[in-house]
C-alpha cells in the first residue's frame, strides 16, 4: 500500500491499475480500477492499493489549477457552471468508455512527450471537462466545477463529523482541514471544548454502545465500525468508560 497527498488543489484522478481509498474533507471514496474521481480545490490524502500481480499502482492525475481554468475560459465562468449549495468535495465517476478512451489518448502523449506543448495541454483539459459532462454524474460534476471558480471551504464541523468514525489520525484530520497540527488542536479545543483524541474516543465509544443495543453485529464488527483497529484495545477503553465489557453491556441493554 502506498500513500499520496493532494494539498489545496483540484484535480481529476483516474485509476488505471490498482485501487484507492481517498479521503476528502467531506467524503471517503473507494475508487476501483478504470474508475475516476473529480476533486474540487481542497486537501486530500489517498491510500493506493496494489491489486495486480505486477506490484504497481498506476494513476493518471490532471491538475485543475483555478488560474489555468480562468485562462482557458478567458475570465468568463463557463455556461455549464451553475453554483449551488452542495458541500461535496469529491465526485466519483464509475467506469465509462469515453473517460477510458481519453486516458488512452494521454498515454500516447506520455510515450511521445516531444509532441506536447502548452496549446495541446489546454486543449486536453478542455476535452476532459466536456467529456466529464457526458457522464451520468454530469449534475454533480457541474456542482464541483462551480467551486473551482468560486472556491469554498468545508466547515470545521463537517470535516470532523465526516471522519469521526474512521481510523484516520489527528494529523490526517489536520491535513484535510488545511491546518497545521498545532493549529488544528487549538481550533478543535475551542470548538468542542475537548482535546481531539478524547472527544473522538468518547464519540466512538458512545456509538459502540448504541450499536451493541440496536444491532446483532459482533464485538469485532462494532470495533471496526466505529473506527478502532484492535478489539482488545477497544474492549479496554469500553470497560473504562462503561465499567463493563462490551458483551456484558449488550446483555444489560437486552434486559431493559
Amino acid at each position: 500500500m502506498y500513500g499520496a497527498i493532494f494539498q489545496n488543489e483540484a484535480c481529476f484522478i483516474f485509476i488505471k491499475d490498482g485501487e484507492s481509498i481517498l479521503n476528502s474533507p467531506t467524503e471517503k471514496v473507494n475508487i476501483y480500477v478504470l474508475e475516476s474521481v473529480l476533486l474540487k480545490c481542497g486537501h486530500y490524502f489517498a491510500d493506493l492499493i496494489q491489486k495486480s500481480g505486477n506490484n504497481i499502482c498506476e494513476i493518471f492525475a490532471v491538475h485543475l489549477h483555478s488560474d489555468i481554468l480562468q485562462e482557458l475560459y478567458k475570465d468568463e465562468v463557463p455556461s455549464f457552471i451553475k453554483p449551488n449549495g452542495k458541500k461535496h468535495f469529491a465526485q466519483k465517476i464509475v467506469k465509462h468508455d469515453i473517460i477510458i478512451q481519453f486516458i488512452e489518448s494521454l498515454d500516447f502523449y506520455f510515450q511521445n512527450p516531444t509532441l506536447v506543448n502548452d496549446d495541446l495541454v489546454r486543449l486536453k483539459i478542455k476535452e476532459l471537462i466536456l467529456l466529464l459532462l457526458q457522464t451520468d454524474n454530469a449534475e454533480n460534476i457541474i456542482s464541483l466545477f462551480s467551486y473551482l471558480f468560486t472556491p469554498k471551504q468545508a466547515s470545521f464541523k463537517d470535516i470532523i463529523q465526516t471522519h469521526l468514525f474512521s481510523n484516520i489520525t489527528i494529523s490526517e484530520l489536520a491535513l484535510l482541514s488545511g491546518r497545521s497540527l498545532s493549529a488544528f488542536k487549538r481550533d478543535f479545543e475551542n470548538y468542542f471544548n475537548d482535546t481531539p483524541a478524547n472527544y473522538i474516543k468518547e464519540q466512538k465509544l458512545l456509538k459502540a454502545s448504541d450499536l451493541l443495543g440496536s444491532t446483532d453485529f459482533s464485538i469485532s464488527e462494532i470495533c471496526y465500525e466505529v473506527g478502532f483497529n484492535d478489539t482488545s484495545h477497544f474492549t479496554k477503553l469500553f470497560k473504562q468508560k462503561f465499567n463493563s465489557t462490551p458483551s456484558a453491556h449488550r446483555g444489560s441493554k437486552a434486559l431493559k
